[in-house]
């Protein structure tokens, strides 16, 4: 059995497809299950399929070959079915400098632009593809990033909320 094996019948991409569509569902196992049935899987096999995934994603054997293809298909997924979230590089930039600086962190962070962490997910899939195609906007990223964390860690106040 292979890491991107399906689980139960559900593929990887379909397990993606399933969880962009739950993502409202804010944990709830009934709600998830909702879901599935609606989308043509009945309980048993979503609930196979989330604990095969899951565990597939927590073991160290095959963790980052299972999320380097989930990752990519999930946001796909949310992309089709919502809004996906945006932000721009400098916001960016900011949100990056604050989870990087030891007085502040990914749950101010979120606070502070007042986002979920999948939006942030959908951000920074996003700016993280678009900086790898360019070595230079990302050396120059990096040599901002770092100033940031410095001027936040110094006791900068972070920047003000994104409208």
């Amino acid at each position: 059995m292979g890491a991107l094996d399906p689980i139960a019948g559900i593929s990887l991409e379909r397990y993606a497809d399933l969880c962009a569509r739950m993502r409202d569902c804010g944990g709830d196992l009934e709600k998830c299950a909702q879901v599935a049935a609606a989308n043509g899987v009945a309980r048993a096999t979503w609930e196979a399929a989330m604990n095969g995934w899951n565990a597939r994603m927590a073991d160290p054997a095959t963790a980052g070959q299972v999320a380097v293809a989930y990752l990519p298909l999930y946001q796909a997924a949310l992309a089709r079915h919502g809004t996906v979230a945006r932000a721009t590089l400098d916001e960016y930039l900011a949100m990056s400098a604050m989870l990087r600086s030891r007085r502040h962190g990914l749950d101010a962070m979120l606070r502070s632009y007042g986002i979920d962490a999948i939006a942030w997910s959908q951000i920074s899939m996003h700016w993280a593809t678009a900086l790898a195609a360019d070595p230079q906007a990302a050396a120059q990223f990096d040599t901002r990033c770092t100033a940031e964390v410095a001027r936040l860690d110094a006791g900068g106040a972070p920047p003000a909320r994104r409208a």
